[in-house]
């Protein structure tokens, strides 16, 4: 297996064609019984297939363009590779997967959302610069004051788009917590865009617009 580096963030998203493009689950789930198997060169092989996924997962729950989220993303891959032969059902590696890096994310998000609000409250209003693009700032600023959990949920459903059972699978909750999570996240962006003086858009919009 090769050893993973991390990478300096770019503070970029990835390309669109990184966009949940992982190849059809028949060839994820015959990668994933290989390596359960013992074969190392699956293994390489499983990691490329899932990285774009769990990078991009990763990156949009913590936030993306930090050094946290490079730092979590990375950290969610090896978790992956450590964790790949408990794997019972290699019918089940991309939700496995996803939950794999649904968890990382949330501990780190959590952990940057206390620090970020100890230093906002050090932060002269009246230094603060208002970037050029104010709603894209905005909009970005909204979704990373959502929950840590409010944003998975967003992420899985809207910008990976497992259904709603699906992620609730993934998060280990109820269909009706998905569901009022999903209609928490909606109320906050929207408020949060209003009293900035934006217009709010559809949901799976606002999360496309900050990947």
């Amino acid at each position: 297996m090769k050893v993973l580096t991390r990478a300096h963030p770019t503070f970029r998203g990835l390309t669109r064609s990184y966009q949940v493009t992982v190849q059809g689950d028949d060839t994820l789930v015959r990668l994933a019984r290989r390596v359960i198997e013992g074969d190392p060169e699956s293994l390489d092989k499983l990691l490329r297939e899932l990285e774009p996924l769990v990078v991009r997962t990763v990156r949009l729950i913590v936030g993306s363009g930090s050094w946290a989220a490079e730092d979590a993303a990375q950290d969610a891959l090896l978790d992956v590779v450590r964790g790949i032969q408990t794997l019972r059902a290699p019918e089940a590696v991309r939700t496995w997967a996803l939950r794999v890096a649904s968890t990382r994310a949330i501990k780190v998000a959590r952990r940057e959302r206390l620090l970020s609000l100890r230093r906002a409250a050090l932060i002269d209003p009246v230094l603060a610069v208002e970037p050029a693009d104010g709603r894209s700032a905005a909009l970005k600023e909204a979704f990373d004051r959502l929950p840590p959990k409010l944003r998975a949920i967003a992420v899985l459903r809207l910008h990976v788009g497992l259904s709603e059972a699906e992620t609730a699978g993934v998060m280990g909750c109820s269909l009706g917590t998905v569901k009022s999570n999903l209609h928490d996240a909606r109320k906050r962006l929207a408020a949060s865009l209003g009293a900035r003086g934006f217009a709010p858009a559809a949901s799976k919009r606002c999360v496309e617009e900050i990947a």
